[in-house]
């Protein structure tokens, strides 16, 4: 299509289902300051223990390949919480009390400032280059406090290097 378009320069793209595959994968955990890794780790399998998404299943897998086991999680008595459009959120509220939830920056910033805490400026710059570098960054906090940042990143579709650089060489820039 492109190659009859004739006097196209510059081709623009969604990446989701265009240039990837369209499911994001949990790649990497950040954690806030002062928050141990391990202890992360095991908040972020607890809040996806009983997502189905390919996101909430990437992040089980991930904490695996961290070294923590899932039947080592107290889950006795817990809620889990959907997602839902309208909370942009997810999570789990464990019986002692403890809420967990990961989602959209903006929704677990907008939940932490109005209970009276903050978010802290390291935590945005996680999510700030997370995002430049095309990622998606899930944010994750316990009792309305950051605790840190799932790093999810998409699988590029295989031959997409190869293709862009046909159309380089044809004279059209790809955005």
């Amino acid at each position: 299509a492109v190659e009859t378009a004739g006097d196209i320069d510059t081709l623009l793209l969604d990446k989701t289902g265009t240039i990837t595959i369209g499911n994001r994968k949990a790649t990497h955990f950040h954690t806030a300051p002062g928050v141990n890794l391990h202890d992360f780790v095991e908040t972020c399998l607890l809040s996806s223990l009983s997502d189905e998404t390919p996101e909430g299943k990437s992040i089980v897998e991930l904490g695996r390949e961290s070294g923590i086991r899932i039947r080592n999680l107290n889950t006795t008595g817990a809620r889990m919480i959907k997602f839902t459009a309208e909370t942009k959120c997810s999570g789990v509220d464990l019986a002692d009390g403890t809420q967990i939830r990961k989602g959209a920056f903006d929704a677990i910033r907008k939940m932490v400032e109005g209970a009276g805490n903050e978010f802290p400026k390291e935590v945005e710059e996680i999510i700030s280059s997370i995002s430049s570098n095309g990622g998606t960054p899930l944010v994750v906090c316990v009792n309305k406090k950051v605790t840190g940042v799932i790093e999810l990143q998409d699988i590029i579709k295989p031959g997409i290097q190869e293709r862009f650089e046909r159309l380089r060489k044809m004279g059209v820039k790809t955005v």
